[in-house]
C-alpha cells in the first residue's frame, strides 16, 4: 500500500521585502506544523517534495521528520498537473510520500484525488483549507498510476485541518 500526505505550507507572514518567495513562517505557523509533525509521524513516510519557497522548507524543518526531501521550484510556480508529473517519478521504492506546497495547488489536487471516494469532502477541500492543512491517501498501484482520469482506486483518509 502506498501512503501520499498532500499538505499546505504553515502560517505565515503577508509579505517579504524580497517578495512573495521569501515570505517566512510565523511563530504560531511554526507551532502548527510542529503538532502536523506529531500526526504525520506513525504514518511511514518516506520521501518529501517540498516547494522551494521558504515558508514551504520552514514548513517542512518545523515538521521533524526524518525523511529525506526533494525541493522543487515546480511546487512553487507550477499547478497539478506538474505536482501529479512529480508525484508519478518518485521512486517505486518509497511507499509513503509527502508533499509540502501551496494553495491553490495542494487543495486543487486533495480535491481530485479525493473525489472518488468522497465527493463531499472533495468539494470541501477546494472550498477551505486552511494553512497547516494535510490530507492523506493511500491506494495500491505505482505512483505513475495517479494520472488523470485512472483515480477510482485512491481512497481519502482524512484531512486534518489546523
Amino acid at each position: 500500500m502506498r501512503r501520499l500526505v498532500l499538505m499546505r505550507h504553515a502560517k505565515t507572514r503577508a509579505s517579504h521585502p524580497r517578495g512573495d518567495h521569501s515570505r517566512e513562517l510565523l511563530p504560531t505557523g511554526i507551532q502548527d506544523a510542529q503538532e502536523a509533525g506529531l500526526q504525520l509521524r506513525p504514518l511511514g513516510l518516506e520521501h518529501a517534495l517540498v516547494s522551494t519557497a521558504t515558508r514551504a522548507r520552514q514548513t517542512f524543518a518545523a515538521l521533524g521528520l526524518d525523511i529525506t526531501v526533494e525541493y522543487l521550484d515546480d511546487l512553487y510556480h507550477e499547478g497539478t498537473d506538474a505536482l501529479l508529473r512529480h508525484i508519478g517519478e518518485t521512486d517505486p521504492a518509497v511507499n509513503g510520500l509527502l508533499v509540502v506546497g501551496h494553495a491553490p495547488t495542494i487543495p486543487a489536487l486533495a480535491a481530485q484525488l479525493g473525489n472518488a471516494s468522497d465527493s463531499r469532502e472533495a468539494d470541501r477541500l477546494q472550498c477551505w483549507y486552511p494553512t497547516s492543512t494535510f490530507t492523506e491517501f493511500t491506494f495500491d498501484d505505482d505512483w505513475s498510476s495517479l494520472a488523470p482520469f485512472e483515480l477510482g482506486h485512491v481512497r481519502m483518509e482524512r484531512t486534518i485541518r489546523r
